[in-house]
C-alpha cells in the first residue's frame, strides 16, 4: 500500500465499503509525504456517526461520540484509537470564534475539502483503492515546503480565526514557509483572534513554544520563528493588554518546559506594569488566558519569585514566600544573574540538606502541645510563640524536636516576663 496502515484499519475500511468509501485525511497523510511518523489518524467518509455506530454493532470496533452536531467520534479497537468526522459543510459566525453555527452533513468529498484550512492538510487517501485525492494540489505545496490556504485566505481565516495560530504553529513544526498571500491576509485579519477563547489561544501558544520538539524535521529553534511572527503580525495584542510586541530575551534561553514562564518574564520586562500581580491576574484570568484560580496563583507566585530574587531580598524572607517556586525559576535566574542564583541556590540546598522547616506547620510542636505543657499560658499567645519558635528553628538556634521546642517555650516566656524584655 502507498500509505502504511494497520490491518485493523484496513479491515474497518472493508466493513464500511458497502455503505461508503473511507479516507485518511489531514496530518497523517501530509506527514507521509514528509517522511514523518505520526500516530494521530483522522478518518472521514459520508457516513454520519449514528450510521457508523449502527454499522459497527457486534464488531470489534466501538464508536464513541465526541460531538454529534459536528459529526465527530472516536473509533476504538484493541490498542488503536482513530478520530472520525462526517463529510460536512460549515457556516461560521461573523466574529471568527472557531465554532460553526450551522453544520450540514454531505456526501461530496470536494465540498468537505473546502472546510479544511491549508492545502497540505486537505489531501485524502482512499484506503481500499490505494488512491490519493488531492483537491488543492497539496502534495505539490508539500514538496515546496509551503503552507497555503485552501480556496482563498479570506475564506479560510474569515471562517475561523484560530487558523491564524495554526498557521504559525505548522510553519514552525514543519519548517514550512508561508505563501505570501496567505501570510498577508492572516496578518490583516489578526483581529479575528480576539473572539477565540483564552484556553484555545494558550494551548496553541504552548504548542508553538514547543514546536521544535514535535517532529524530526523540526528545527530545535523553530519557536523563535513563531515568536518573530507574533511580533511582526501584532498577535500579542490579542493575548495580553497594552502590548503589541514583546522584547524577547529570557524565553530565548529557556528550556522547552520553562518557555511560557520565561515568556511572561519578558512580557513583564516589556510592559513594566506598576503591579506585576495585578497585571498578570488580568492577563491570565477569565478575560485573558482563562487560567484556573489555582494556576493563576501558582504562575504569578513564580513570576514574583523571579523578580524578588533579582531584587535580592533576604534569604529567610525569600524562602518563606517562594520555596516551592524556586526550582521553577532557578534555571531562568541562573541565565540572568549568576550571582543571585548562587546566593539563593546555596540556601535552597542548605534548607533541603538539613530539612529546615519553611512553614510554621513544619515545626514539630503545635498549639495543643503548648496548651498541654503550659496550661497557664493564654491561648492568644500561641500564635506569637509558634512564630518565634519557627524563626529560631529556621535560624538553627534550636533543634526541630518536640522536647527541645517545648523547653524553648519556657525560655521565651521567661524572657518576655524579664526586666530585660520590658
Amino acid at each position: 500500500m502507498k500509505i502504511k496502515i494497520s490491518e485493523n484499519l484496513f479491515n474497518f475500511a472493508k466493513l464500511l465499503s458497502k455503505k461508503a468509501e473511507l479516507y485518511l485525511v489531514g496530518g497523517y497523510v501530509r506527514n507521509y509525504f514528509l517522511g514523518v511518523l505520526n500516530s494521530d489518524i483522522d478518518l472521514t467518509s459520508k457516513l454520519t456517526v449514528e450510521a457508523l455506530e449502527k454499522l459497527t454493532q457486534g464488531t470489534q470496533y466501538k464508536v464513541q461520540f465526541k460531538n454529534k452536531e459536528l459529526g465527530t467520534a472516536l473509533i476504538l479497537t484493541e490498542n488503536e484509537v482513530w478520530e472520525y468526522s462526517t463529510f460536512r459543510k460549515e457556516v461560521y459566525p461573523p466574529n471568527g470564534s472557531h465554532t460553526p453555527v450551522k453544520v450540514t452533513f454531505i456526501s461530496d468529498l470536494l465540498q468537505d475539502a473546502k472546510r479544511r484550512d491549508f492545502t497540505a492538510n486537505a489531501i485524502y487517501y482512499n484506503i481500499l483503492k490505494d488512491e490519493i485525492v488531492d483537491v488543492y494540489s497539496g502534495t505539490l505545496d508539500i514538496k515546496k515546503k509551503k503552507l497555503k490556504a485552501v480556496e482563498t485566505p479570506d475564506y479560510v481565516f474569515e471562517n475561523d480565526g484560530l487558523r491564524i495560530l495554526r498557521m504559525v504553529r505548522l510553519s514552525c513544526e514543519l519548517n514550512f514557509k508561508l505563501e505570501r498571500e496567505t501570510y498577508l491576509k492572516a496578518k490583516q485579519m489578526v483581529y479575528r483572534l480576539k473572539d477565540i477563547s483564552g484556553t484555545r489561544k494558550y494551548e496553541e501558544l504552548v504548542k508553538i513554544l514547543n514546536s521544535g520538539t514535535r517532529y524530526s524535521i523540526s528545527n530545535k529553534n523553530a519557536f523563535k520563528k513563531g515568536l518573530k511572527m507574533f511580533n511582526a503580525m501584532g498577535i500579542w495584542s490579542t493575548y495580553f493588554p497594552s502590548v503589541a510586541k514583546i522584547n524577547y530575551k529570557t524565553v530565548l534561553k529557556a528550556q522547552p518546559d520553562k518557555r511560557f514562564i520565561a515568556l511572561l518574564i519578558d512580557l513583564i520586562n516589556t510592559v513594566n506594569p506598576d503591579c506585576i500581580a495585578y497585571y498578570l491576574e488580568f492577563a491570565l484570568g477569565k478575560d485573558g488566558l482563562n487560567f484556573s484560580k489555582a494556576d493563576q496563583k501558582e504562575t504569578i507566585q513564580s513570576i514574583n519569585a523571579y523578580f524578588d530574587a533579582l531584587n535580592g531580598i533576604s534569604n529567610k524572607k525569600y524562602f518563606f514566600n517562594y520555596y516551592n517556586q524556586f526550582e521553577i525559576i532557578s534555571d531562568l535566574l541562573a541565565k540572568t544573574s549568576k550571582n543571585k542564583f548562587k546566593k539563593y541556590n546555596f540556601y535552597f540546598k542548605y534548607i533541603n540538606k538539613f530539612k529546615i522547616p519553611i512553614q510554621i506547620k513544619d515545626i514539630k510542636v503545635s498549639a495543643q502541645d503548648i496548651k498541654e505543657a503550659y496550661p497557664q499560658i493564654p491561648a492568644k499567645k500561641y500564635k506569637q510563640i509558634l512564630e518565634e519558635l519557627f524563626n529560631r528553628v529556621f535560624d538553627a538556634k534550636v533543634k526541630n524536636e518536640k522536647e527541645e521546642l517545648l523547653k524553648e517555650v519556657k525560655n521565651l516566656i521567661d524572657f518576655w516576663n524579664s526586666d530585660d524584655y520590658n
